[in-house]
């Protein structure tokens, strides 16, 4: 599959209707778009010679909770002004990296965020670097969906502490 086809696989698809009134979808959905975004980022880390990243439930709860507080909040940015930074939000939930990283995206107007977001990062130096960087190895994918239609989507990268080293 090429670059082109990944990227905009789905984009007819997604040019549903816009969300009018008060938005609501499943977590059963909302679970189905992550584990989409998921997919297509090892897609593309595939075709860029980088492994295939591993879902983490914990990570992936983190990340739907950064969504929601977006939501909630709607902070600018990756700092929550309560709880931090990635590396900081992390720590508090009790998962352990080595390396972290964040993408985050914000749209509103499709029913179907997955390749707006994934599209967005693409084509935005930093979170490219995230998607593609073979030191991480784990990832979780949460998104939450305001009363407005507006799609919050975090993934959250990291690598476990000490990867790669053997104690004895």
């Amino acid at each position: 599959m090429t670059r082109r086809l990944v990227l905009q696989a789905g984009m007819v698809a997604a040019g549903a209707a816009a969300a009018e009134g008060a938005a609501t979808v499943s977590r059963t959905e909302e679970h189905d778009y992550a584990r989409r975004i998921f997919s297509r980022i090892n897609d593309l880390r595939e075709l860029h010679g980088s492994a295939a990243l591993r879902w983490s439930d914990a990570v992936a709860a983190c990340a739907r909770q950064q969504s929601e507080r977006k939501v909630e909040l709607r902070f600018p940015g990756h700092e929550d002004p309560e709880r931090g930074g990635v590396s900081e939000r992390l720590h508090a939930a009790g998962i352990a990296w080595g390396r972290c990283g964040e993408n985050i995206f914000m749209e509103r107007g499709w029913e179907d965020p997955v390749n707006f977001a994934v599209v967005f990062w693409w084509y935005s130096p930093g979170h490219q670097e995230n998607m593609l960087n073979p030191a991480y190895t784990q990832s979780g994918v949460g998104l939450a969906l305001g009363e407005d239609g507006a799609w919050f989507v975090t993934q959250i990268f990291l690598d476990p502490p000490g990867a790669g080293i053997r104690i004895r």
